[in-house]
C-alpha cells in the first residue's frame, strides 16, 4: 500500500518536473536502454523515484536496474562491459582512476551533511572511549582500508594533534560491527545505516564521532560512473539520464516519506527499519571542491600513488550544470 501511494504521488509530480526540466518526451519505440548496477543503499531513492514515476521513459530512456552485493562487483561489471553505468563510493572510483582505469563521472549521489550523518564511528554503549584521540592504539573496524571513513577519521585524529598511524585497523562489513563490539573483538567501528540507529536505539551502541567531519567541507560520498569509451559513444543518453536523476534528487530530498516505500519494495528491507533510519541527501550538481579533499587525503595516506585534480574525473562529465 505504501509503495502504491508513493508511485501515485510520483506520477502526479512527474508532469511538473518534466515541464520545468527541458527534457523532451520520447515516442514509443524510441527508448535507449541503460543497464545500471548498484549495491543496495538509501541513495537509490532518487533513481527508484525516477523509474517509478516514468521520468526516464519520458526522457527516452529504459533504465534497467541491477543489484550487486558490493561496490567491487559494481566496478568490475562496469569496467568489464557487463553493464553501462554503476553507482559506487567516490573513494573506489578515485582509487581505480589513479591506477589507470578509464572511469568518468556521470551524476552525483550522496552528499555528506554534518547535521544528519548516515554513518559514524561507534563504540559500545558502556565504552570508556570519548573522543577521536582515544582511538590511538585501539582496534577500529572499517569497511575497507582507504575508504572514505578511514580517510576522514585519520584526518580528524591528526588535525587534533594525535597520530592516526597508531590506530589498528581491521576490515569488516558494517553489518558485523555491533556483534564485534559486543564480543570485544574491536574497540570501535565504522557503521552505516540502518545498523547505526538500530544499535543506538537498542542501547548497544554510542556514536563516538562523525568521522567525515575530518574533511574541510561537505564531501560527495558516492557517484554514478561509467567508462570513458561508453561516455563518448552515448553522450546524449547519459546527459538525459543525469538531468532526470538531478531533478528526481530534488524531489527525493524533500519527500523522504514518499520515496522510502520505493526503497523498501526494491530491497525488501523491513518498512519500520527503513522509516526509522537516517536518510541520505543527494547532491543535484557536481562540485569539484566536494571531491578534491577526498583525493588529497587518499594521496596523503598513500592509498593512491599520487594526487590529481578532481576535474580530471569530470572532463567528460556529460551534464554541464
Amino acid at each position: 500500500m505504501l509503495y502504491r501511494a508513493a508511485v501515485r504521488t510520483a506520477l502526479i509530480l512527474s508532469a511538473f518536473l518534466l515541464a520545468s526540466s527541458g527534457i523532451s518526451t520520447a515516442q514509443p519505440g524510441q527508448l535507449t536502454t541503460i543497464h545500471l548496477i548498484s549495491a543496495n543503499s538509501d541513495d537509490l531513492r532518487p533513481l527508484l523515484y525516477a523509474q517509478s514515476a516514468g521520468l526516464f521513459r519520458q526522457a527516452g530512456l529504459d533504465v534497467d536496474i541491477q543489484r550487486a552485493g558490493t561496490g567491487a562487483v559494481v566496478a568490475q561489471a562496469v569496467v568489464g562491459g557487463a553493464v553501462d553505468v554503476g553507482k559506487a563510493s567516490i573513494t573506489s572510483i578515485i582509487a581505480a582512476y589513479a591506477r589507470g582505469l578509464p572511469f568518468v563521472l556521470v551524476a552525483p549521489s550522496i552528499l555528506h551533511r554534518k547535521d544528519s550523518p548516515t554513518s559514524g564511528i561507534v563504540v559500545a554503549a558502556n565504552s570508556p572511549l570519548r573522543t577521536a584521540l582515544d582511538l590511538q592504539g585501539k582496534v577500529v573496524a572499517c569497511t575497507a582500508i582507504g575508504d572514505i571513513g578511514y580517510l576522514g577519521l585519520r584526518a580528524l585524529i591528526d588535525a587534533q594533534g594525535g597520530d592516526s598511524s597508531e590506530v589498528r585497523w581491521i576490515e569488516m562489513p558494517t553489518s558485523a560491527v555491533t556483534a564485534a563490539l559486543d564480543q570485544g573483538r574491536v574497540d570501535a567501528g565504522l557503521i552505516t545505516e540502518p545498523f547505526m540507529m538500530q544499535g543506538v536505539r537498542a542501547g548497544k551502541l554510542r556514536i563516538l564521532v562523525d568521522m567525515l567531519s575530518g574533511y574541510p567541507r561537505p564531501i560527495l560520498e558516492s557517484v554514478y560512473f561509467t567508462t570513458r569509451d561508453y561516455a563518448a559513444k552515448n553522450r546524449d543518453a547519459l546527459t538525459r539520464f543525469a538531468k532526470v536523476l538531478g531533478r528526481a534528487a530534488v524531489y527525493s530530498n524533500t519527500h523522504v516519506a514518499d520515496t522510502v516505500p520505493l526503497f523498501v519494495s526494491f530491497t525488501g528491507m523491513d518498512p519500520k527499519v527503513a522509516a526509522e533510519m537516517r536518510h541520505t541527501y543527494t547532491a543535484t550538481t557536481f562540485d569539484p571542491s566536494q571531491i578534491q579533499p577526498v583525493i588529497d587525503l587518499a594521496a596523503k595516506y598513500k592509498i593512491i600513488p599520487h594526487g590529481f585534480d578532481a576535474r580530471d574525473l569530470m572532463t567528460t562529465v556529460l551534464l554541464k550544470q
